[in-house]
């Protein structure tokens, strides 16, 4: 199939026999998710903290800006992206978001979205254990999740080579969302060696860099060294720095004074006019730019909310940026693939930006005002399309045909397999000359060896030959 043809084959509707939606409808309700999944997120939190009777006064926790700075991401992977055998892990502080996508497909119990951080409810990092089958890697300590999508695809790219898959199933993408500081784990390293070393296919990892975290803000020094860490081990590296608004902006006279100011800001700075507005955003623009040939066509006939707007259009929060990013990968190939999206922390909510607030939660008021904004009534919280513009007819509509909404199987995304029966004496035993020690480590590897001798892993190349197993 033709590059053309697969992103045609991606873009279509998913469900056989949808009738075609037009791209700038289907951009309406992809935003109306995006602003769904904002509200029901934050809301989880704060009746958790603000609104569920707590008998010992204690804090629950949560975190709304780690939820929203996803929002755009997981938008579009889930709503326009991910097929039914795709595998995703969660970066944990997201947990809520992902909740809140199960309930608009129908696959969590509205009772539920009630039980956040509860005991025996819902859990803030997704579990497998404790949240379903839904829940495909639990991410309860940073970076496992990362590091278990590379091992998930290579266990499954054995599968289908020995011939030990299912043939009803079509091997799968595995993809991580990953939290920026994250990055300081050392299991994920440890999983790119080893991609590295069985040549690791259909993997993504999206980075959310929102360059803010519990104790530090990632510095850019520090991303440019791990995008080369990334090129070595055989990534591509895709970054997403802007969106479409800011991109038409630096086509403009004076436009690339503009990108130069952003490029070189640093990130507290940009964090901190992020949360100070619009009007903190224009003065320090004309304070450094005023005199720049264009610069102010640009930013004058802006209001500040216009001005704030177009200052964080990053391209972690463009959904459009983001689905062609994303189409166009999937059109290139299996090659393990980064995103690092820029994106704000907290963006869309009342502290976006602000240095502390990794683990913060908004006040009553403040809740109050974010409630009036989303035009969500007292009493509808919870409510499916409560707050959106379109019909509910067309929504539902729209979450019957997405893709990842058509089940994987018969029996859910938790699938399961017959035992295999192990003869007696059928593995290889070591050959040990007489009087020779050995130890156990060293017995485990011999019986290995001697089952993977002559096994060299081998991939069939697209014109059918089999290129030589690599070393």
């Amino acid at each position: 199939m033709t590059v053309q043809g697969r992103i045609a084959t991606i873009a279509e509707p998913p469900g056989a026999g949808q009738p075609a939606v037009d791209p700038t409808r289907q951009l309406d309700l992809l935003h109306a998710m995006e602003r769904k999944l904002l509200w029901l997120s934050a809301w989880m939190i704060h009746h958790a903290n603000h609104v569920r009777p707590n008998r010992d006064g204690l804090k629950v926790g949560g975190h709304q800006a780690s939820c929203a700075s996803v929002v755009s991401i997981m938008t579009a992977l889930y709503f326009e992206i991910l097929r039914p055998q795709d595998r995703l892990a969660v970066k944990p502080h997201a947990g809520p978001v992902f909740h809140a996508v199960n309930w608009l497909f129908g696959r969590q119990s509205r009772d539920k979205l009630e039980t956040l951080r509860q005991f025996g409810g819902i859990q803030p990092y997704p579990s497998r254990v404790k949240d379903g089958a839904e829940v495909d890697f639990s991410t309860g300590s940073v970076g496992l999740g990362v590091a278990l999508t590379s091992f998930g695809a290579l266990v499954e790219d054995y599968v289908r080579l020995h011939g030990l898959g299912r043939a009803d199933i079509p091997a799968g993408r595995h993809i991580a969302i990953v939290g920026d500081a994250e990055l300081d784990e050392g299991n994920i390293y440890e999983a790119l060696l080893e991609g590295w070393k069985h040549d690791v296919r259909n993997v993504w990892w999206i980075i959310d860099y929102n360059r803010q975290s519990l104790d530090s803000v990632v510095q850019d020094r520090l991303f440019g060294r791990i995008e080369g860490l990334f090129r070595d081990m055989g990534w591509n590296v895709v970054t997403l720095k802007y969106g479409r608004k800011l991109e038409a902006a630096f086509a403009r006279e004076g436009g690339e004074s503009l990108r130069r100011w952003i490029d070189d800001c640093p990130n507290s700075l940009y964090s901190a006019l992020t949360f100070q507005g619009g009007a903190a955003w224009r003065n320090a623009l004309l304070a450094e730019l005023g005199r720049e040939e264009g610069v102010r066509a640009i930013i004058d006939p802006l209001s500040d909310e216009e001005l704030g707007a177009l200052m964080t259009n990053l391209g972690g929060h463009d959904v459009a940026t983001l689905l062609e990013a994303f189409r166009a990968q999937d059109a290139a190939g299996d090659q393990p693939t980064c995103f690092i999206a820029y994106t704000v922390k907290g963006m869309g909510l009342p502290f976006a930006g602000h240095k502390d607030n990794h683990a913060g939660l908004m006040t009553k008021e403040q809740m109050a005002g974010f409630k009036a904004e989303m035009r969500i009534r007292d009493g509808h919280e919870w409510d499916r399309f409560e707050g959106l513009d379109l019909p509910e007819a067309e929504l539902q509509a729209f979450l019957r045909g997405v893709p990842f909404a058509t089940p994987v199987a018969p029996e859910g995304r938790r699938l399961k397999a017959a035992p295999v029966a192990v003869p007696q004496e059928s593995f290889p035993r070591p050959k040990v000359a007489a009087g020779r020690k050995f130890s156990t480590q060293q017995a485990f590897g011999e019986v290995l060896a001697e089952l993977g001798r002559g096994q060299g892993r081998r991939r069939r190349s697209p014109g059918g030959s089999l290129p030589p197993a690599r070393t």
